[in-house]
């Protein structure tokens, strides 16, 4: 299953965007250009994570284009098409009835952003509004968590910091991709390893210059604190 098209009207920095895809896509662009607009129009179809006050929308996330502000017929609308989804069983039972009536290798999945059909006027508050998630081409066919746990949406935190967010091994993007690269070794082969890693860190320790550095770090604790707080560090290595 892969997106073979996104269209996006009147959300935040996009007037229109239609755009066909296939296969995997990357988006690159300077910063403030709308990348992460891109990825939360998205999330707002797919992603299970989002809670549903997070896809009410406000004022504040029309196009700023629009003269005056929406009025009774402005709408935010996204809308995504999803190609070769009939080769997982499970997907298909969930996405068939939101084929495009013309096309029924094509689901569509549509977000909508509107005035609430009762007012009188045009809209001037966030209260004005509503959103609605429905499938294929008519409105009757509405889709909710059920759906999007099973064609679920990851979104990684964008690694601004590589080298800090590397270095750290508790919120490094490499540690999933890692465990399940290694959840299949043998114990012994990585007791093996690990014994080998500490007699090569031992040796490290046992340099002159390590040494000698242990004993300066030894003798400021002493100075700061007395001797009766004397807590001997010692460097270590992994």
């Amino acid at each position: 299953m892969y997106l073979s098209r996104i269209k996006i009207s009147n959300f935040r920095n996009f007037s229109e965007l239609d755009v066909g895809l296939r296969g995997s896509v990357v988006v690159v662009g300077e910063n403030r250009i709308g990348k992460s607009n891109l990825l939360y129009a998205l999330r707002l179809v797919f992603d299970p994570s989002l809670p549903d006050s997070a896809r009410q929308l406000g004022l504040a996330d029309f196009w700023d284009g629009l003269d005056g502000g929406p009025s009774a017929e402005d709408k935010i609308v996204v809308a995504v098409e999803l190609k070769e989804f009939e080769v997982d069983e499970d997907v298909l039972a969930v996405l068939t009835d939101y084929r495009l009536d013309d096309d029924p290798h094509t689901v569509r999945l549509n977000y909508e952003f509107r005035p609430k059909a009762e007012l009188e006027a045009d809209p001037s508050t966030d209260d004005d509004f509503e959103f609605i998630c429905y499938g294929g081409e008519s409105e009757a066919k509405r889709f909710g968590h059920t759906l999007r746990r099973r064609i679920t949406m990851d979104l990684l935190p964008a690694l601004r910091d590589a080298e800090g967010d590397l270095a750290t091994w508790r919120r490094s993007p490499l540690r999933p991709l890692i465990e399940s690269a290694v959840k299949d070794i043998d114990q012994e082969d990585l007791e093996e390893i690990g014994k080998a890693v500490e007699k090569a860190t031992a040796k490290i320790t046992e340099l002159e210059e390590v040494s000698d550095l242990e004993d300066e770090i030894g003798k400021l604790f002493t100075a700061m604190s007395g001797p009766k707080q004397d807590i001997e560090p010692r460097l270590g290595f992994s």
